[in-house]
């Protein structure tokens, strides 16, 4: 590990402060990440279609940020380390967890570029919460694992592939549907989805790797 000052402001000295303090406990290359519904979710899409609004800032407008942060962002949090704790009790080791990290100055960009970088650097293995398909931040953090071929697991730790997330995906869907929420998002998630299955057909991982992504399901 190597100590330096840590130089700047904003979210770029943030996130190279959480850095400073992983690296003293996990090595590169050698955690496990948590993708979950963190501001979004079913609960929110459901309070969504129960108000009648299309977006988070429609959302808050209506019911205020308090309300919000109770209803959707905290429950999630608290869901999202109940799942955390399971999975580091059944011996997953240096699991990291973004969901409490709430900073008031940052959007979802900026929280988005933190996981990012904690993938590309420190996970070998991600595991996906039962509702992961009703987050974008989660999707994203799929596909970027895939196209890295970082391991894909639910978190009961079974191996999790892209057809089956194809198939979440569809089932959000349907679920939007019902809330008389817009779709076009988990669309472009299913053909984003379906565009690396068909990359990864074509182009297989070597002989002796642990899974296939696109097809076996087994442990």
């Amino acid at each position: 590990m190597e100590l330096s000052k840590v130089e700047g402001t904003g979210v770029e000295r943030d996130i190279r402060v959480m850095f400073q303090v992983l690296d003293s406990v996990i090595p590169d290359g050698e955690g496990s990440y948590l993708a979950a519904p963190i501001s979004t979710g079913r609960r929110y899409f459901a309070l969504l279609g129960q108000h009648g609004v299309s977006d988070l800032a429609g959302l808050i407008d209506l019911i205020g940020e308090a309300e919000y942060l109770r209803l959707v962002r905290w429950p999630n949090v608290r869901e999202g380390e109940e799942w955390a704790s399971r999975l580091r009790r059944s011996g997953v080791r240096n699991l990291i967890n973004t969901g409490p990290i709430f900073i008031q100055e940052w959007d979802g960009r900026d929280y988005m570029k933190l996981c990012l970088s904690l993938i590309e650097r420190k996970v070998k293995c991600a595991y996906f919460h039962p509702q992961w398909a009703y987050s974008s931040g989660a999707v994203e953090e799929l596909i970027y694992c895939a196209q890295r071929d970082i391991r894909l697991r639910t978190v009961e730790d079974q191996v999790l592939t892209l057809l089956q997330a194809r198939s979440e995906l569809e089932k959000v869907q349907e679920a939007l549907r019902s809330f008389s929420c817009a779709t076009q998002t988990v669309e472009e998630h299913i053909a984003a989805v379906d565009s690396l299955i068909a990359f990864k057909t074509y182009n297989p991982p070597h002989v002796g790797d642990e899974q296939s992504v696109v097809h076996s399901g087994s442990n």
